[in-house]
């Protein structure tokens, strides 16, 4: 009988680490995002152990200091390369067309990267969300910033406030 004793911590100990099995934790992507945005509430957030999708209500259009930000993909490029981290926001242009122009660029790891977290990210969209991220990916003006540390891909979208957070892992 004394078995009996250790099936709630046995069944504790399963829900824990059956928690823990996300990509990440709200709490720890906000404290991450805000080094490089000013959020304001979350809007929708949603974590499983192969993708993670957050949306947050931006309370400024403006990336931090923290963040190495770029006018162009070849200056993201370097930036992202000596820093593992870069942003770009070039006038007139999509995030879209900005990453499809460093896919196809001699060094092309900003774009790889950022195209492979939105790729993988799917499972943990909403349709809501999964339509205004492609909004937010096809504005022209819009920020696009990726950090290997924090290995997601984020979308600011000035017209909506909005900061987008997309990461998959291909398990």
């Amino acid at each position: 009988m004394s078995f009996l004793r250790h099936i709630p911590l046995a069944a504790a100990t399963s829900i824990t680490l059956l928690t823990g099995c996300n990509l990440h934790g709200e709490a720890d992507l906000r404290a991450a995002l805000g080094q490089y945005f000013t959020l304001g509430d979350t809007l929708s957030f949603e974590s499983k152990m192969t993708c993670t999708a957050a949306v947050f209500r931006a309370a400024l259009n403006d990336v931090k200091p923290e963040m190495p930000m770029a006018a162009t993909s070849v200056e993201t490029q370097k930036l992202f390369r000596s820093a593992g981290k870069a942003a770009v926001r070039a006038e007139g242009q999509t995030p879209h067309a900005l990453t499809d122009e460093m896919l196809t660029s001699e060094d092309g790891a900003f774009g790889r990267q950022a195209l492979a977290a939105a790729a993988l990210v799917g499972k943990c969209l909403s349709d809501t969300d999964s339509q205004d991220f492609h909004r937010a990916l096809t504005r022209p003006g819009a920020t696009i910033a990726y950090d290997t540390g924090v290995g997601g891909v984020m979308i600011l979208d000035p017209v909506e406030r909005k900061l987008f957070f997309a990461a998959g892992d291909p398990l």
